[in-house]
């Protein structure tokens, strides 16, 4: 009898640790409307898509031609670079990682270009050895002419403080070359400072 009454209790007591156990495991199998509609967005928000696509048709290596107008209507200077785009996290975003030369110094430039599908807009990130800041621009990109266009600010090195609005055009000539064209506005003037010409290495 004594042994009986012990076996009970002790399966009385593994039944009270385990009945909880298996009531959360079958409630973690049935998720509430409310956690599969956050599923359900958190996919959505992380699956790439055709944005993703269209970013990853620029992967590759590149080289570069640069025209830089210091002042309106001065000659330009001009340099020469390569670039590699890489797609990042299963095409989630691409890094450009840029080299060439700038007033005789040695350039070093490097982006992170994603498309966000929550806020719907491209996002664009730039970073090089000829400064300090980051720069951050958000985009669309126009079908009917194969143009990005990133809008942003950046910081005056000779005014601190003051923010420059910026526009960079990205326009796809082909699949093996692109040109972008970059903007400032100074005043209440946008004037053109920056043409680079990228051709696809065979």
């Amino acid at each position: 009898m004594y042994s009986r009454h012990l076996l009970s209790r002790v399966l009385i007591g593994s039944l009270a640790l385990t009945l909880p156990l298996l009531a959360q495991e079958t409630k973690a199998k049935a998720p509430t409307a409310e956690q599969q509609a956050l599923m359900q967005a958190w996919r959505k928000a992380a699956t790439p898509g055709p944005n993703h696509q269209l970013l990853g048709s620029l992967t590759g290596e590149w080289t570069f031609a640069t025209k830089m107008w210091m002042e309106p209507g001065a000659p330009p200077e001009n340099s020469t670079g390569t670039a590699v785009y890489t797609p990042l996290m299963d095409g989630r975003y691409i890094q450009g990682d840029y080299k060439g030369t700038f007033g005789g110094m040695a350039f070093q430039g490097l982006g992170l270009t994603g498309y966000d599908n929550v806020a719907q807009h491209f996002t664009a990130t730039w970073a090089d050895n000829m400064g300090t800041s980051i720069t951050l621009m958000t985009g669309s990109y126009d079908p009917a002419t194969r143009t990005f266009t990133y809008l942003g600010d950046m910081d005056d090195m000779m005014k601190p403080g003051v923010k420059v609005k910026v526009r960079q055009n990205v326009k796809i000539l082909s699949a093996d070359s692109h040109v972008m064209e970059w903007y400032e506005t100074r005043g209440a003037k946008e004037i053109k400072t920056m043409e680079i010409t990228y051709n696809r290495q065979k």
